[in-house]
């Protein structure tokens, strides 16, 4: 739970070192700033409220780090995705393998030029949230298209499985087949239909929380990993589905071709 920051950006200005902190939210951080006027020369004090939505690069980061200047808050680090040229794979040549092939992609990983399906959802994903870009409308706009164009991408994936799990069924179940061969299909097939609940969550939590600040444009700044929103409830609605869509992140990440996303 961070609770400290440098410097902090406060409706567009850079106020000074933060003086005093406390939490009172697991992303919410209360801080005291001085100030000194140009005009007076006097020091006022301002009392504010930002969110900190730390990236999940940086959840293990300490907070009194922040505090003691021993870490300065850094921008996340973006996986690369290079647009590649893809290839049409062998067909599996037993019904073991067909089996196998269901999880490619998935559980197991493949060369980028034969994964069609979830090389290029990754692609469109790995700079969904760059902080920069949260302030620029333009830039949402595009990341919110990037954004549907993955669920596009989930979408001809999951009816490619569901005929595969349509198919495999059938050959089981007209065929002299072995339990073990039975047994890793059902295995398989649960897999797949928690992954693609899994993706859709993922995908959809992220464009609602894009399409969310779009619809807010100019109400917050954002100087990562800080969010100054001014309004308490939308400050309240952008904690709740950042937090949200991390939730929907950690579990892409425990499938190992995605283990890389960050947003």
């Amino acid at each position: 739970m961070v609770k400290s920051v440098t410097t902090i950006k406060y409706l567009g200005l850079l106020c000074g070192t933060c003086l005093a902190l406390s939490a009172g939210h697991s992303t919410l951080t209360y801080a005291q700033s001085y100030v000194k006027s140009e005009e007076k020369g006097a020091v006022q004090t301002f009392s504010f409220e930002v969110l900190v939505l730390r990236n999940i690069q940086h959840e293990d980061i300490p907070p009194e780090r922040y505090r003691s200047k021993e870490v300065l808050p850094e921008d996340p680090v973006e996986p690369q995705y290079a647009q590649v040229k893809f290839l049409k794979a062998q067909p599996p040549k037993t019904l073991s393998d067909r089996i196998d092939q269901m999880l490619f992609g998935i559980k197991t990983d493949i060369p980028p030029e034969y994964d069609i399906y979830g090389y290029e959802i990754r692609r469109y994903m790995k700079s969904i949230l760059t902080p920069a870009d949260l302030n620029d409308p333009i830039l949402i706009t595009k990341k919110i298209e990037d954004c549907k164009k993955a669920r596009i991408v989930l979408d001809y994936w999951r009816k490619f499985l569901n005929t595969e799990i349509i198919e495999i069924q059938k050959t089981i179940d007209g065929g002299d087949v072995t339990d073990s061969a039975r047994t890793s299909f059902k295995y398989h097939e649960r897999i797949v239909k928690k992954f693609i609940q899994d993706q859709y969550a993922w995908i959809d939590g992220n464009l609602a929380f894009l399409e969310y600040l779009q619809s807010i444009n100019g109400q917050f700044q954002v100087q990562y990993p800080f969010y100054d929103i001014p309004d308490p409830k939308k400050r309240d609605k952008i904690d709740q589905l950042y937090n949200k869509r991390q939730e929907s992140l950690r579990e892409i990440m425990s499938y190992t071709p995605f283990r890389l996303m960050i947003y």
